[in-house]
């Protein structure tokens, strides 16, 4: 599986969260695209300091109790120039420097892609820090058509 390694400085986002987590066995995961959706219409243009030219992502949490319960928490964010001031619609989020392996995946089948990630690392014992990962849109790439890639991305242990 192809994938490359990038150092990171520290990285600003803001965005919009799925309200009260996602829970993968239900359709919440259908819900993702809206949200998406949702983001460009009402919230992308309003996001105050974007880096230029902009950079988005889609930011997966895993709390403590994800292991239990099975939910996690979906961010999409747009990165900034820096640390802007949240609201009570808009979320922002911290990305800590650091190393992070990075796969090309299609997005096309995007749910079965990030799954072979997961079983790669585990088989070839990479250290990846578990608490979070993300989708890393590309500039240029255009996820309405077949073919699209992103890069999955997750901070590997050493620096996590």
């Amino acid at each position: 599986m192809k994938y490359f390694v990038k150092e990171y400085e520290t990285r600003y986002f803001a965005g919009i969260e799925y309200p009260n987590g996602i829970r993968p066995k239900t359709n919440d995961i259908k819900k993702i695209p809206e949200l998406w959706e949702k983001f460009f219409k009402e919230y992308a243009s309003s996001i105050e300091k974007q880096v230029e030219p902009n950079h988005l992502i889609g930011l997966e949490i895993y709390p403590f109790y994800f292991a239990k319960e099975g939910v996690f928490d979906y961010c999409v964010l747009a990165e900034t120039k820096e640390l802007i001031e949240s609201s009570d619609e808009i979320v922002t989020k911290k990305l800590k420097a650091a190393k992070y392996i990075c796969f090309p995946i299609n997005y096309d089948n995007i749910a079965s892609q990030i799954q072979k990630v997961y079983k790669y690392i585990k088989e070839k014992e990479i250290h990846v820090h578990m608490g979070f990962d993300y989708e890393d849109y590309l500039v240029g790439e255009n996820y309405g058509e077949p073919g699209a890639v992103l890069n999955f991305c997750l901070a590997l242990e050493e620096d996590a």
